[in-house]
């Protein structure tokens, strides 16, 4: 499969579903640490497959979304003591 660049915007937007769940208040239950975990991975797995993707600006425009979703998901973790645990 060479649309590397559907796959990663597929990443971002799960990420992105999980994202608004969690700030609105939704439970996850006995899923919430792995609901958590897998907001970390989504963003990290989009920004390899767009660095995988192909050449031009959507590339870096897809790869760069997802290295500030991978890093603002785990600034708020450091800063809930998540990331310690």
């Amino acid at each position: 499969m060479k649309n590397y660049n559907v796959l990663s915007t597929i990443c971002l937007g799960i990420f992105f579903i999980l994202f608004s769940l969690m700030i609105n208040g939704v439970s996850f239950g006995s899923l919430g640490k792995i609901a958590i975990i897998s907001m970390f991975l989504f963003p990290l797995f989009g920004a390899v497959l767009g660095m995988k993707g192909k050449k031009g600006i959507g590339k870096w425009v897809i790869t760069i979304l997802n290295l500030i979703a991978l890093f603002s998901i785990g600034y708020i973790l450091t800063l809930s003591g998540m990331g310690e645990a």
